[in-house]
């Protein structure tokens, strides 16, 4: 939330406008493994590079949650019922959270509007080879 009490993009504020190429291969960023197409897209572009950038960080966040729901379906995953609702609500909620950061993320950069993800954003500049001007 800015002054006004309305959520904008601080980082996009007085930005000019990014063109359509640009806001889809932003919006890409969100769709799993094609993040590093627009890593790739993202030389000498902000607004790709901050999407991207978030992108990958949603994958690398996807790729750790799978790491923990294998580990917790061959461990508490055994035990009958207790075990099997533990695993199933796991890979419910992390699921569901990915998806739907993954079609915030593809709305907004699709809008060309600056979005910060919730619990990963504030890592984005610290993505290898990126150094983020926004």
């Amino acid at each position: 939330m800015n002054e006004t009490g309305q959520t904008g993009s601080v980082a996009g504020e007085g930005a000019a406008k990014p063109s359509e190429g640009s806001r889809w291969v932003a919006a890409t960023s969100y769709l799993t493994v094609f993040c590093f197409f627009a890593l790739w897209r993202s030389k000498g572009d902000p607004f790709i590079r901050y999407h991207a950038g978030q992108g990958f960080l949603l994958l690398l966040a996807e790729c750790i949650a799978l790491v923990i729901a294998l580990i917790l379906e061959t461990t508490i995953g055994k035990l009958k019922l207790v075990g099997l609702l533990v695993v199933v609500m796991f890979q419910l909620i992390t699921g569901l959270g990915a998806l739907t950061f993954s079609v915030v993320g593809f709305v907004k950069a699709l809008f060309g509007e600056y979005w910060h993800l919730p619990l990963l954003g504030e890592y984005r500049d610290r993505v290898p080879g990126f150094h983020g001007e926004v």
